[in-house]
């Protein structure tokens, strides 16, 4: 069923992270958070998977998020379990890069991190987000400073 690793790797977060968990019938929502961020993970295995991340950078108060979700899939079906699981993996590589200090944050609102071989950068806009592909941080961090998310 979808979600399994990502609660497992949850419970494991608990020694090193401020947390709190809400449950019911159907789903589990996780808070955590850090000085500078904070993320909601929501597992519900009948529907969705998701995790939603804010980071605020102390000095200029700039704020820059990113989502990772099944979005609509219904994640129940054979046909999605891939996917699903390909979301689950990106949501626990996600905040095991949190928690091992790759995640920067620039003082531009821009955010760099490793995910799945790559490095993404993600800049939030007067209006939209939006995310860039690299092969190395060195290009994902081009043009900012940045400091580890913590």
């Amino acid at each position: 069923m979808a979600g399994q690793k990502l609660l497992a790797f949850l419970r494991e977060l608990r020694a090193t992270t401020t947390w709190k968990v809400t449950a019911d019938d159907t789903s589990v929502r996780w808070q955590l958070s850090g000085l500078t961020w904070q993320t909601t993970v929501i597992v519900d295995p009948r529907r969705w998977l998701g995790l939603e991340f804010e980071a605020r950078d102390p000095a200029t108060g700039k704020l820059v998020t990113y989502d990772i979700d099944t979005d609509l899939y219904d994640i129940t079906q054979e046909r999605q379990r891939e996917f699903a699981e390909e979301i689950e993996r990106d949501i626990i590589e996600f905040l095991d890069n949190l928690r091992k200090g790759s995640m920067l944050r620039g003082t531009d609102g821009a955010l760099v991190f490793p995910l799945d071989g790559s490095w993404i950068r993600v800049v939030r806009g007067r209006f939209l987000t939006s995310a860039s592909t690299h092969t190395d941080a060195a290009a994902a961090r081009a043009g900012g400073d940045y400091a580890v998310v913590r």
